[in-house]
């Protein structure tokens, strides 16, 4: 098995380029099982795990792909007759869209990951609200429903995917649908957008309320794919951990003000510039807490970062909304020996810095995967992650790109 071997508290320097949003073109790979006619198209589709593990779920599903991974374009045709299939994991996302044209849906909870569970739960609640009737298994839950009908729920405190997922739900429900308090992530805004290319009526993506007005029939369209934002931020954050100095290129200052803002406090300096956002990390990060509103927003990959950073902060800091399942996962990758970290009612308080990191994590969560490499950019020592492809699956290129930063790592075939 492939390890990756780090060398820690090196400081990375230079410009980088993002790939296309991961999380946004997985939810219109979703999305396009909801068109009846025509095909699909994608540009600027990175080849990432995830976006290869939903490819395959669409070809199970019987939707003919064709995915040209050089000029990174995607197309997808599901047209032919679609044939529901278990989902899990970050797949959870197509729930909504295979719930509307399948009329049922099997969500299985892979054990991999708490918030899967949570997710699971929460999908069933909210479609029980929509008219649907859930059978709960040993593997998870059958959902049924030969249409869904408008209604208005609170998501409040949920995470983007069952945001994604009721979108594409409610597009072909009946009536109008209202859902309050969604995420604000720029996947959203973007599936708004294709949706409604495709002939969907989807209004306040990107506000604190959604309303889609149900319809009988979607069609084709075609989409470039968005910088991705959520790798932006890691870059951004990565620069502030090792007191480096990085331009990302195709960052964009409205998807990034939260962080922008949080790293700005912490005593970094963020400069906005025409092609992207350049962050020039502080040696001594000030310990400045983190609200629930910024927090619940960010993706998991970006909560990663942010747990990562505040781990290096010159002081005791606190994250609100934190969950006992994200708990859980910084337990994973992280030896508490001197009992930094203390959680309660949702809030987990660090006195940092903290320097005490295990020499050697195994994990096949890619989330895991992600906090691990970025606590191994800080430490200073010689950091084992194992398996190497939970490390870098995150984001298409990412040990690459770190390793031209000046991030110290190498594979090993131990």
């Amino acid at each position: 098995m492939t390890k990756l071997v780090v060398k820690g508290h090196q400081s990375l320097t230079g410009d980088v380029e993002l790939s296309g949003d991961q999380q946004t073109i997985m939810a219109i790979q979703a999305a396009s099982l909801l068109s009846t006619q025509g095909t699909v198209i994608i540009d600027n589709v990175p080849a990432t795990t995830n976006v290869i593990a939903m490819n395959q779920l669409l070809q199970s599903l019987n939707v003919v792909i064709n995915y040209d991974r050089h000029m990174r374009v995607l197309k997808m045709d599901a047209t032919p007759t679609i044939e529901t299939t278990k989902i899990s994991g970050q797949l959870l996302l197509a729930a909504g869209a295979i719930l509307a044209r399948c009329h049922r849906v099997q969500l299985v909870d892979n054990g991999v990951n708490p918030e899967y569970e949570t997710q699971i739960n929460q999908l069933c609640t909210l479609f029980k609200q929509f008219g649907a009737t859930v059978e709960l298994d040993n593997e998870g839950a059958q959902i049924n429903a030969e249409r869904l009908t408008g209604t208005q729920v609170d998501l409040a405190g949920s995470d983007l995917i069952i945001t994604l997922a009721l979108m594409m739900a409610t597009t072909m429900a009946q009536g109008i649908s209202v859902l309050q308090n969604p995420s604000h992530d720029p996947a959203v805004v973007e599936l708004a957008k294709v949706l409604n290319k495709m002939g969907a009526r989807v209004h306040g993506a990107g506000t604190s309320t959604i309303r889609v007005q149900g319809v009988t029939f979607l069609h084709s369209t075609d989409y470039y794919a968005l910088d991705d934002q959520e790798e932006a931020g890691i870059y951004m954050i990565s620069a502030a951990l090792t007191a480096g100095d990085i331009l990302v290129r195709g960052a964009r200052q409205e998807h990034q003000i939260a962080l922008i803002h949080h790293l700005e406090a912490m005593g970094n300096t963020v400069v906005v510039q025409h092609n992207g956002i350049r962050v020039i990390g502080t040696k001594l990060l000030l310990p400045i807490d983190i609200a629930t509103d910024f927090y619940s927003q960010v993706d998991d990959y970006v909560k990663m970062g942010l747990i990562a950073l505040q781990m290096s902060a010159q002081g005791q800091t606190t994250i609100h909304g934190f969950t006992a399942n994200q708990l859980n996962m910084v337990g994973c990758v992280f030896a508490d020996h001197h009992q930094q970290l203390n959680y309660g009612d949702d809030r987990l308080t660090i006195d940092g810095p903290v320097t005490d990191f295990p020499r050697e994590i195994n994990t096949n969560s890619s989330v895991m995967g992600l906090l691990a490499l970025m606590n191994a950019l800080v430490a200073q020592q010689v950091t084992t992650i194992n398996p190497a492809e939970v490390a870098g699956g995150s984001f298409m290129h990412l040990i690459d790109r770190l390793i031209e930063l000046g991030a110290k790592m190498q594979l090993s075939f131990d």
